[in-house]
């Protein structure tokens, strides 16, 4: 299981950085999707962490976004149950005020 995630710095003559400034994969020309919004990363990153009771919620988030409803249960294929976690909290936009659960 993932413990430490690392966000994405961009540097430059590389492919993954072109792809992060444009959008685009200048092999296919297809558009790609790149998280930018802070919010965006969290989700990412949760996803990655997903085993992390602090994550449930954005894990849950991501999940519904993607429409992959399917990952949620108690089934061995899911990521989360579809209950909390003990420790899961509850992140507001001001991450001072976090909620326990």
């Amino acid at each position: 299981r993932v413990d430490q995630v690392q966000d994405f710095y961009p540097t430059p003559g590389t492919l993954s950085t072109c792809m992060y400034y444009t959008g685009v994969d200048p092999r296919t020309m297809k558009e790609v999707y790149v998280a930018t919004s802070p919010h965006d990363k969290a989700l990412q990153r949760a996803l990655i962490q997903y085993s992390k009771p602090n994550n449930y919620f954005l894990v849950k988030e991501a999940l519904i976004k993607a429409n992959r409803q399917d990952l949620i249960g108690k089934g061995p294929k899911c990521l989360i149950g579809t209950l909390p976690p003990k420790g899961a909290t509850v992140q507001t936009k001001n991450k001072k005020f976090q909620k326990r659960v």
